[in-house]
């Protein structure tokens, strides 16, 4: 759960990282609440998912149904993933209570690890992902 450790008013902001695939560039963004999570990742992120935490208990967070969208702009990978996370993304930090907090990983870290995949590779990996699935039926 999406907690962060803030005033009610609601001004602290929390430092964060977003992962952009189209232009293929990490950066620090600021993140007030969950809410602003589904802007940041961008494409009409409506859901999204932490598929990754990681030993810092940062956590990534992705578009969760990037697959479905129509205009895929790239992908991305770390060499430990197992598989490409398609679409932009965002990191926070997460305590021991599972609350948000600043990300405490840099960006240069991030850049000397990041393998980039255009909108072709993110193509490729969505009919691979869920082009060979059959049909579901429903009675």
């Amino acid at each position: 759960m999406l907690k962060s450790k803030q005033s009610k008013q609601n001004t602290n902001k929390m430092k964060a990282i977003k992962i952009d695939v189209a232009n293929q560039k990490i950066s620090q963004v600021t993140i007030g609440d969950y809410k602003e999570i589904y802007s940041a990742i961008g494409n009409g992120c409506s859901l999204f998912c932490c598929p990754v935490q990681w030993e810092n208990n940062d956590v990534l967070y992705a578009d969760d149904e990037a697959l479905l969208q129509e205009n895929l702009e790239g992908c991305f990978s770390f060499p430990d993933f197992n598989y490409p996370i398609v679409g932009n993304a965002i990191i926070l930090g997460s305590d021991d209570e599972g609350e948000s907090v600043d990300a405490k990983t840099k960006v240069s870290e991030l850049m000397e690890k990041i393998i980039w995949g255009n909108k072709e590779a993110a193509e490729l990996w969505r009919n691979k992902a869920i082009g060979n699935r059959p049909e579901i039926q429903i009675f």
